[in-house]
Parts: C-alpha cells; sequence; structure tokens
C-alpha cells in the first residue's frame, strides 16, 4: 500500500514567510528601541527646563519664598513654564493657607485660569474636561459661571470633571445646579459624582435639596431623599421623617428610611420602627429595620425581636442583623431567641446573624 501523500509547499514560499516574518520581527524592535529612545529624550528634557523652576516653586510652596521668587516665576520663559505648570497645579491639592494662595496667585500671573476659561470652549473634549479640572483647580472669576455651563456639555466625561470641580471650589452658587443633575430632565451625573461634590458645597447643597423634596415627580422625590442621607445632612432629618410617614410612593419612603439610618437621628426611632409595621411593603420593613440598628437605639430591641419571627424572609433576616448592631442588648434578645425552640424560623435568624456579627459567639 503506498505512503499517504501530504501536501506539498513551494520552497520559494515558504522562505518569502519566513523572510517576511524576520521583517516583521525587526520592524518590531526598531520601533520598540525608537519608542524608547524617545521616551527618554523627552524625559530628558523635561527635566532640562524643570530644572530652572522647580527649586523657586518648592521654596514659594514651603512659604520661604518672597515676592522676588514669585516674580522669578512669573517671567520664566514659555517652554519652562509649560513643563512647570502641571507640577504647580498637582501642588494645591495638597496645600492649604498661605503656601496655596501663593502658588494660586502665581498660576493666575501666568494666566492659567483665562486660558483655562477659553479651553473649556473648544471642540475636543478631553480639552474641555482639563480645562474644567484646572478650573476647580485655581478657581478666579468666572470659573463658577463656566463650570455651571459645562455641567450641560455633550459629553458625559466633561460633564463628571465640571461636577468635581464646583465641589472643589465650594461655591454656594453651584449648589442648586448640582441639585439639578439628579432632579432634572436634562442630562443627568450619577449619584457618585454629585454627592461629593454636593457634601463639599455644605449647607446651600441642603438647602437646594430640601427645596426640591416636594418635587411632582416621585424618581426625583426618591433621589433628593437618597442624596440627603448620603451627604449627611443630618439638619434635614425631620423632613426626612416627614416624607417616611407621608409620601404616596412606597420607594420614596424607601430611600427616606434609608437616609434617616445614614444619619443615624435618634429622633428617627420612633418613625422607622412604625415603618416595620405588617401592613407596610416587604422593602420598606425590611429598609426600616435595618436603619433603626444603624442608628442603634436600645428601644428598638423589642420590636425588632418581634420581627425576626416574621414570616417574610428578608425583613426576619434584616431585624436579627439589626438587633446585633445594636449592641449588647441586641445580641442578649438574640441568645435568647436563638434558643427558642417553639420559634424555629426565628432561632435559625439569630444564630445566623450571632455567627455573623464579630466577637460574639452564638
Amino acid at each position: 500500500m503506498p505512503p499517504p501523500v501530504g501536501p506539498v509547499v513551494d520552497r520559494g514560499v515558504l522562505v518569502g514567510a519566513v523572510a517576511g516574518l524576520v521583517v516583521v520581527l525587526l520592524a518590531l524592535a526598531v520601533a520598540l528601541l525608537t519608542g524608547r529612545w524617545w521616551r527618554r529624550r523627552t524625559e530628558a528634557r523635561r527635566a532640562r527646563r524643570l530644572a530652572p523652576g522647580r527649586p523657586l516653586l518648592v521654596a514659594l510652596a514651603a512659604g520661604d519664598g518672597d515676592d522676588a521668587v514669585l516674580d522669578r516665576l512669573a517671567t520664566l520663559p514659555r517652554a519652562q513654564w509649560r513643563a512647570l505648570e502641571p507640577v504647580a497645579v498637582s501642588m494645591l491639592g495638597k496645600l492649604r493657607g498661605g503656601a496655596r494662595a501663593a502658588i494660586v496667585a502665581l498660576l493666575e500671573r501666568r494666566g492659567t485660569a483665562v486660558r483655562a476659561l477659553h479651553d473649556s470652549r473648544r471642540r475636543r473634549p478631553t480639552v474641555r474636561a482639563r480645562a474644567a479640572h484646572l478650573l476647580g483647580v485655581v478657581g478666579g472669576p468666572g470659573a463658577t459661571a463656566r463650570l455651571v455651563v459645562l455641567l450641560a456639555d455633550r459629553d458625559p466625561d466633561v460633564r463628571a470633571v465640571a461636577a468635581r470641580a464646583l465641589g472643589r471650589l465650594r461655591d454656594p452658587l453651584a449648589a442648586q445646579p448640582l441639585v439639578r443633575c439628579l432632579t432634572g430632565p436634562g442630562r443627568a451625573l450619577p449619584h457618585h459624582v454629585v454627592m461629593p461634590a454636593l457634601a463639599r458645597v455644605g449647607p446651600p447643597a441642603r438647602s437646594a435639596l430640601v427645596a426640591s423634596a416636594d418635587h411632582p415627580d416621585p424618581a426625583v422625590r426618591a433621589r433628593v431623599a437618597e442624596a440627603l442621607g448620603l451627604i449627611g445632612a443630618v439638619d434635614a432629618a425631620p423632613r426626612l421623617v416627614r416624607t417616611l410617614q407621608e409620601d404616596p410612593s412606597a420607594e420614596v419612603r424607601l430611600r427616606a428610611a434609608r437616609a434617616l439610618g445614614r444619619l443615624g437621628t435618634p429622633s428617627a426611632v420612633d418613625p422607622l420602627l412604625a415603618a416595620t409595621a405588617a401592613h407596610e411593603p416587604p422593602a420598606l420593613r425590611a429598609t426600616a429595620a435595618h436603619a433603626s440598628g444603624a442608628i442603634g437605639a436600645r428601644r428598638a430591641v423589642p420590636v425588632l425581636a418581634a420581627l425576626v419571627d416574621d414570616p417574610q424572609h428578608w425583613v426576619a433576616h434584616t431585624a436579627a442583623a439589626a438587633l446585633a448592631a445594636i449592641g449588647p442588648e441586641g445580641v442578649a434578645a438574640l441568645r435568647d431567641l436563638a434558643h427558642a425552640a417553639d420559634r424555629p424560623g426565628a432561632a435559625a435568624h439569630a444564630r445566623e446573624a450571632l455567627g455573623k456579627a464579630p466577637g460574639v459567639a452564638a
């Protein structure tokens, strides 16, 4: 029987393929070496440009500089300043008081804020985002107004940078525009972007949120209630209690209960315990139970202990965890429940909560 015949490969094709592979590898090696050389060259050039101004900038930031140092930095050649400016901007996040004011004065004399205002109108989103960041760091006349405009930018990254920048400025005039990013019908921003900015703005932001608490749209009211808890608006607790008790939307009441738990206001305990009643929606009951435990009020122990036997599994589970969070009184109630032979469901939840509680033996 003749042996099987395999495919025939032309020798010229094989040699050509190998030669092509060698050429590609050589090209990659040349590109890699060229890239490294160019990077080293760029870094060396930047270091040369930074060398004259860096000691002066450090002296200014350390408070050792005088007007002569500021004047020398303000008159550095443009190429040297372009290398030094990012260093100066990065210092602002670490400085306070007079040192920060000196760096801001330098940036103002070099026209950084004016240039950022101009760049915030450029076509490229990356340029607008960089300009928004600079405006938040440096501030200056017109910075807040321009950043408010950028909150409606067509690019979501620019909007997010503008919101963070407004938080850094802590300008009360930014409160209402930031709240509109949560409540308005336009281009909204996610909570994790807006909340830190509102928290930095402080009391004006809380006032703007409370003013939106009666919005006709329940989705907006829910976001407002959540936001008040996330920014720690303790003075808004009475308004959140009223929302918990009176709002027609179960979702809004749930968010109010969650916010009250975050705020930890003792006066909210009784309204929260009332929200755990059997006629309330299960999700609200579980959230209110969790919030009661987060506040840590001992008077909540009897109500939560009764809920550990609730037919709604998640309500019972959450009530047991809330008891563990309250402290010794809650743990004692869980231990009693863990050995209640006539309440097997409650005993199971209690044992689970005791097992998860740090430093507590069942």
